[in-house]
């Protein structure tokens, strides 16, 4: 799945850590529905919170509708499989 301009410009601009996400798609059924704030970020992970419960989920087994101040944006956790920072930069080039 190709992200349109729009979504590939929040991406590169925003940091992930802070915003909203809803889990669309998972190859665990009971992992879709799951939405909260995005507390951590690594390579391979996203660690959203629920409530009072943290949940880790593996990019490459989701899709995610974050809700960045562009707007909401459905995004292929495979697209996202890189470290935080990297993703910054090489998306930005991207986008200029």
């Amino acid at each position: 799945m190709r992200l349109s301009r729009p979504a590939l410009r929040a991406l590169a601009s925003n940091e992930l850590i802070g915003l909203v996400a809803r889990v669309t798609r998972a190859s665990d059924p009971g992992l879709e529905g799951t939405s909260g704030k995005i507390v951590d970020e690594t390579l391979n992970t996203i660690e959203v919170r629920c409530g009072k419960k943290d949940v880790v989920l593996d990019k490459k087994s989701i899709t995610l509708a974050i809700a960045f101040p562009e707007g909401e944006f459905e995004i292929p956790g495979r697209e996202m499989l890189q470290r935080p920072e990297e993703r910054l930069k090489k998306l930005w080039t991207k986008v200029k």
